[in-house]
C-alpha cells in the first residue's frame, strides 16, 4: 500500500546516501594502500585516467565528482586528436588534459579505455609498454574482451598480467542514474572488482555479471537510453497531437518515465503487476495498452535489444 511505498522509499534515500560515503570511504582506503607513484596524490586518493575524452567518458567523470567519490582535480584525460574545443572542456571541468594516451598512463593508477572498439588495438599497442603493476585498467570498449586486453598490453611490452576490469556503463552516468555491469579479467582480483563497482555505483547502480553475458547488458542497458529517448518523444508527440503544448507534453512524459521506472526500483513489484493495477476496467489506461500491443510494442522493443546485443557480438569477433 501506499504507507509500504513511502517507507521504502526513504529507506532508498538512505541507502543511497549511506552507499554513496561507504563507496567513497572504500575509493579512499584502496588508494591509500596502493602501490603509490604518479598515480596517487599526497591524500591517498586514486588519480583517474580516461584515454578517450568523449561523450561517454564525460559522462562517467562527471558521474563520479557528481556523486561525491573525487574530484576534477584527481581526473586526468587524453587530446591525443587535438581537438582543441574538447581539451578546453575538460580543463574547464577542471580536469588536467594531455596530448599524449602515455601520458595519461604515466598519471593514472585506474586508467579508463573509453575509445572505440577499432581504435583499442591501436590504442593498446601505444601505451601498453608503459603499464606497471599499480595500473588497473577498466574498459569500456563495446565487445572487447578483457582476454584481448590482457594479451594487447603483453604484446606491448607491458606487464605479463596486467589487471582488467570491464564495463558497461550508459550515459545516465552524467546525472548521477547510470545502469552499469562489470566484469573481472583474469588477474583482476576481488578487490579490483569492488572497488570499480564501487566507483561505478557512486554515479547510478552497478551489477556483476561474467563476461559472457556482457553483449546481452549493452543490449539492455548500454543501448537502452536511446529506446527510452524514443519512447519519451513519442509520448510527447502523441501529447502535442491531443493538444498539449511541446514543453508541457515533454516534460510530462518524461516525468512518467522516470516516476514509473521508480516505482519498479523501489516497490520491487513486477512491471506487468504495476501496469494492471492502472488498468481499470474498461477505462482509458486498458484501451491504450490494447493499442500498443495491436502495434508490436513488446516485440519492437524486444528486437532491439536482441539487435543491440546481435551487434555487440559483431565487433567483439577476434576481440
Amino acid at each position: 500500500g501506499a504507507a509500504s511505498y513511502w517507507t521504502a522509499t526513504a529507506s532508498s534515500a538512505r541507502f543511497v546516501q549511506s552507499a554513496t560515503a561507504r563507496s567513497a570511504r572504500y575509493i579512499h582506503s584502496a588508494a591509500a594502500a596502493s602501490s603509490g607513484g604518479d598515480a596517487v596524490d599526497g591524500n591517498g586518493d586514486v588519480r583517474l585516467g580516461f584515454i578517450g575524452a568523449g561523450s561517454m567518458a564525460e559522462a562517467m567523470a562527471c558521474g563520479f565528482v557528481r556523486g561525491g567519490v573525487t574530484t576534477f582535480a584527481r581526473i586526468s584525460a587524453s587530446n591525443s586528436s587535438g581537438n582543441v574545443s574538447r581539451a578546453a572542456h575538460w580543463r574547464a571541468l577542471g580536469a588536467e588534459v594531455y596530448p599524449s594516451n602515455a601520458e595519461v598512463l604515466r598519471h593514472s593508477d585506474m586508467v579508463f579505455l573509453a575509445v572505440k572498439p577499432h581504435i583499442l588495438p591501436g590504442v593498446l599497442a601505444e601505451v601498453g609498454g608503459g603499464a606497471e603493476d599499480r595500473h588497473l585498467f577498466v574498459s569500456v570498449a563495446t565487445g572487447v574482451s578483457t582476454t584481448f586486453i590482457e594479451d594487447a598490453i603483453t604484446a606491448a611490452g607491458g606487464i605479463g598480467a596486467p589487471r582488467v576490469i570491464r564495463v558497461m556503463p550508459n550515459t545516465p552516468c552524467l546525472v548521477g542514474a547510470a545502469a552499469s555491469a562489470a566484469c573481472v579479467g583474469s588477474a583482476s582480483t576481488a578487490a579490483d572488482l569492488e572497488l570499480v563497482s564501487a566507483l561505478m555505483a557512486s554515479a547510478g547502480t552497478c551489477i556483476t555479471v561474467e563476461e559472457r553475458l556482457f553483449d546481452a547488458v549493452v543490449g539492455v542497458s548500454g543501448s537502452g537510453p536511446a529506446y527510452v529517448f524514443q519512447l519519451i518523444e513519442a509520448m510527447a508527440d502523441g501529447g502535442v497531437a491531443a493538444g498539449l503544448p511541446r514543453a508541457d507534453a515533454q516534460k510530462l512524459a518524461a516525468q512518467t518515465v522516470y516516476g514509473a521506472a521508480k516505482m519498479v526500483l523501489e516497490t520491487g513489484d513486477h512491471p506487468g503487476l504495476l501496469k494492471d493495477k492502472v488498468c481499470s476496467p474498461g477505462g482509458t489506461t486498458i484501451r491504450a495498452v490494447h493499442a500498443l500491443e495491436k502495434g508490436g510494442f513488446r516485440a519492437a522493443v524486444m528486437d532491439a535489444v536482441l539487435a543491440s546485443a546481435g551487434r555487440s557480438a559483431e565487433l567483439g569477433k577476434g576481440k
